[in-house]
């Protein structure tokens, strides 16, 4: 049966989207714009980014604005921060919806930043920026615009489910396991984030929340016949972006527009996720990168 969003009226708003040229997040995106949120798209390339803000005016009249993101570059991830919060004030939707699933072996496998490409792009630069946007959640927080709750949305996959935490190929080339696993773990780091972001914000009246997409059609994708339309995948992120069923919880997972089961035990494992956390604040540090703890 279709997944379906009820319409709210998001004047007034602030969103930021990652990865949000194409796919669900442009879908997201799309369906965002047209309850009137004024969003930005953060890309990698400037003119997909611009492509897909034309294309998001001429369905919707609202055009987003749009900035360069490379997630694969930690500098890139920083700059992006600063220009950021120099142009807003607040931040009231934040979907970390960019991901990527490398092929790659051995050393191509690295960023130039030395680390394996999906636990850079997936987790830590996304953890880096969410952290760093930080006080911009907790302004809108502050001066809410209609009473609407701010949030953090991160996309996730049920691949999350057989994750695992593994930090000693995370900076060596050498020991990449398979690809799919790479990105599994990456997804599973996900989730934790997002379940132990949820406890830090809890007190300043902000909620977190792991999304599953379902398996949605792609070029690359074999089995598209039962798969979800990106526009389908993309409503669960935007139910819990805007649904007031969304705040009456934080740190959970949801599948298909509800709250599902976790998946995985060390999503909800403290001493895993307080460690994943260190973990990430030191790699930050370890590159000259200050994160709060």
């Amino acid at each position: 049966m279709p997944l379906r969003v009820e319409k709210k009226d998001l004047s007034g708003l602030t969103v930021l989207i990652t990865g949000a040229n194409v796919g669900i997040g442009l879908e997201t995106t799309r369906m965002l714009s047209e309850m009137g949120a004024q969003v930005t798209i953060a890309c990698r390339n400037a003119k997909k980014a611009e492509a897909a803000a034309e294309d998001i005016e001429k369905t919707t009249g609202n055009r987003p604005d749009t900035a360069l993101l490379d997630l694969s570059i930690l500098e890139s991830t920083a700059d992006f921060v600063k220009g950021y919060m120099a142009k807003h004030q607040r931040l009231d939707i934040l979907i970390n919806n960019a991901g990527v699933v490398s092929t790659e072996k051995a050393q191509d496998g690295l960023t130039q930043d030395g680390f394996e490409i999906d636990f850079q792009v997936n987790h830590l630069s996304h953890f880096f920026m969410t952290v760093r946007l930080l006080p911009l959640i907790k302004y809108a927080s502050q001066h809410k615009v209609n009473d609407f709750i701010p949030r953090v949305v991160v996309l996730g996959s049920n691949a999350a489910k057989v994750g695992k935490i593994d930090y000693d190929y995370l900076q060596n080339g050498d020991k990449l396991p398979f690809f799919f696993d790479r990105y599994a773990n990456s997804k599973l780091m996900n989730a934790m984030f997002t379940k132990k972001l949820a406890e830090k914000v809890k007190d300043d009246g902000i909620v977190a929340h792991f999304v599953h997409p379902g398996l949605v059609a792609s070029v690359r994708l074999l089995v598209k016949a039962t798969a979800r339309s990106n526009v389908q995948g993309a409503m669960t992120s935007v139910h819990v972006a805007i649904s007031d069923e969304a705040t009456k919880s934080s740190g959970k997972y949801w599948d298909s527009c509800k709250i599902a089961e976790y998946p995985n035990k060390l999503m909800t494992d403290e001493i895993s996720l307080n460690d994943l956390w260190s973990k990430s604040v030191q790699y930050m540090k370890e590159k000259g990168f200050e994160v709060e703890e």
